[in-house]
Parts: structure tokens; C-alpha cells; sequence
């Protein structure tokens, strides 16, 4: 009978061990598996607000004309009145600053072109002075200009400018030269492609009318036409 009731007892200590383990095991905590969080690094947007520097290479195409009274005696010799058509390429330097407006953007700028385009007379055969070896040179073009665009993307801009040139006109023959002052209004367009948020490169088109030559009494006019590749530093 002492055998059975310790059997018994053994039983229900088993019994009550087995009941109160989940008990016990509530109070312990369940492994939190932390899961790392991805910070995405802040997108960088190029902006155009800043200056900058550069240059471009540019092909020029200029025309001098006879109006007036000139244009009209070299017509009766059977000559039109173009007189020469000075083009070559040049180099320049270039600097300024925009502010950027939401996509717009307008800017101030200079540039000075220290190249020369040139050409002969276009005159073979008219009579009077000898006119062999007599060479036409526009030079020292100099622009400031404001220019103003719109932001198409984040990278791309796209402008037209408006400026006011100054350069000098020659006209040589052997040791002989005439140089006069030409100035005038410059209109153009042009395109800038940011490469990164401090190398841009453009392409640009402009126009300028020098009008009427000083010191020609209104017998001489000329213009000048240039395609421009360059690249810009901003900061």
C-alpha cells in the first residue's frame, strides 16, 4: 500500500510538472528578427543657378556690302553688291551666370572671340585701282548678351539670347591697312546639355547686323553669321 501511494504521488508531481511548463515558458521572450532599413541616398538634381567659364570653337560667315549709291554704280558695271564674304574658324572664351526659375532660366554672359574671319573682293575685272591681294578681316568680336530659356529636363536647356557686339573691320593690301570700328545687335539660339553638375557642353547659332560702316558715308554695310560648339565649366 506504501508502494502504490508513493507511485501515485510520483504521478501527480509529473503531472503538475507538465501543466505549469507552458506557464514558464511564457515568460520567455521570442526572438525578434530585426530587419535592416534601406536609406536611399538623396537624388542629386542638377540645377543652372551659378557661373561659369569655357569656350567654344565657332565657324563664321560675314558679308560686306555696297548700298546706295555704291550698290547701284557697281550694278552698272555688272556687279552685284556684295563686296567680299569673310568666314573662317576661331576660338573664344566665354563666362556668365544664371538663375534658375522654376524650368525657366535667364542669364547674363560675355564672350570674346580672339580669331579673325577673312576673305578677298569679290570685284575681279572692275575697273580702277588695282584691287589684287586687297583682304577683308572681321576680328576682336566681342559680345555681352542675356540670355533666357527653358529647363526641358533636368539636364537640358534650351535658350535664345539677345546681346550687343563690338569688333573691328580691315581691309589690306601689302603694307597698307584701314581698320574701322563695327558694332552691332546679336540675336541667337542655342542648346546646353549638362553632363555632370559642372561640365555642360552647347551648340549655338547667332546673328549679328553691324549696320552701316563708320566713315563710309552709308556706302558699306556688314553682318556676320556664327555656328559655335563649346563646353562650359559651371561652379
Amino acid at each position: 500500500m506504501k508502494e502504490f501511494k508513493m507511485k501515485i504521488s510520483l504521478y501527480l508531481a509529473t503531472v503538475a510538472t507538465l501543466v505549469s511548463a507552458p506557464a514558464f515558458a511564457g515568460d520567455l521572450a521570442a526572438p525578434v528578427m530585426e530587419t535592416p532599413v534601406m536609406v536611399a541616398e538623396p537624388v542629386v538634381v542638377p540645377s543652372w543657378t551659378g557661373g561659369y567659364v569655357g569656350g567654344n570653337v565657332s565657324y563664321g560667315f560675314g558679308s560686306l556690302d555696297a548700298t546706295g549709291q555704291a550698290a547701284a554704280a557697281l550694278a552698272n558695271e555688272g556687279f552685284g553688291s556684295n563686296l567680299s564674304e569673310p568666314d573662317g574658324v576661331a576660338g573664344a572664351i566665354r563666362g556668365g551666370y544664371d538663375w534658375q526659375f522654376g524650368r525657366g532660366v535667364f542669364g547674363l554672359g560675355a564672350e570674346y572671340n580672339f580669331g579673325s574671319y577673312e576673305d578677298g573682293l569679290n570685284l575681279d575685272g572692275v575697273q580702277g585701282p588695282d584691287l589684287s591681294g586687297v583682304n577683308v578681316e572681321i576680328n576682336d568680336v566681342a559680345t555681352i548678351f542675356a540670355r533666357g530659356g527653358y529647363a526641358v529636363n533636368d539636364q537640358f536647356l534650351a535658350y535664345g539670347l539677345l546681346g550687343y557686339t563690338k569688333a573691328k573691320g580691315e581691309v589690306s593690301q601689302g603694307g597698307d591697312r584701314i581698320s574701322e570700328d563695327l558694332d552691332g545687335v546679336t540675336i541667337g539660339l542655342g542648346g546646353e546639355y549638362m553632363f555632370t553638375q559642372n561640365w555642360a557642353g552647347y551648340a549655338e547659332y547667332s546673328y549679328t547686323d553691324f549696320g552701316d560702316i563708320d566713315n563710309t558715308e552709308g556706302l558699306l554695310e556688314a553682318d556676320l553669321h556664327q555656328v559655335k560648339l563649346g563646353v562650359n565649366y559651371r561652379f
